[in-house]
């Protein structure tokens, strides 16, 4: 960085955190890990800490912190971990060589192709409905008893 830059950021004050939650954070994010809920946190803070929020306003926090957590991760090969690569970057699923190997082969999406455009091009069968009025602007309108009460 330049020392110009460096020189107007150490002048700067030092930042107030944006969230009263923000000291006890190590405490939260602990807890979350153990298995607490929200409510029970918010009781924890309550009681032990004198410090009164509520337990949307824990989730918010903590939500908050994953996502800004997620968005700084980078992998030890100094790559940014993002929701498209995690998979390749945890190795909890295929490499993607393995992913590579277990592709289809072009005879099956052809035929896949042909079953789906056969699917396309075969005629609906749909059920003729009957009409319960059928206008004619030649004939006048009259009213027909209903068959089943026998009006």
């Amino acid at each position: 960085m330049d020392t110009k830059f460096e020189a107007i950021l150490n002048s700067l004050p030092a930042k107030e955190p944006s969230s009263r939650l923000e000291p006890y954070s190590e405490l939260i994010t602990e807890m979350r890990k153990r298995g607490y809920s929200y409510r029970e946190i918010t009781q924890v803070l309550k009681k032990a800490c004198g410090l009164k929020v509520g337990t949307s306003t824990v989730n918010d926090f903590v939500l908050a912190r994953s996502r800004s957590k997620a968005k700084r991760s980078v992998s030890p090969s100094g790559t940014i971990e993002t929701k498209k690569n995690r998979r390749a970057l945890t190795g909890t699923y295929r490499t993607t060589t393995a992913q590579e190997s277990t592709r289809t082969p072009q005879k099956e999406l052809e035929g896949i192709a042909k079953t789906i455009k056969e699917l396309k091009d075969r005629p609906l069968k749909t059920r003729a409905k009957k009409l319960l009025f059928e206008y004619n602007p030649d004939e006048p309108l009259r009213l027909h008893r209903n068959q089943r009460t026998k009006e």
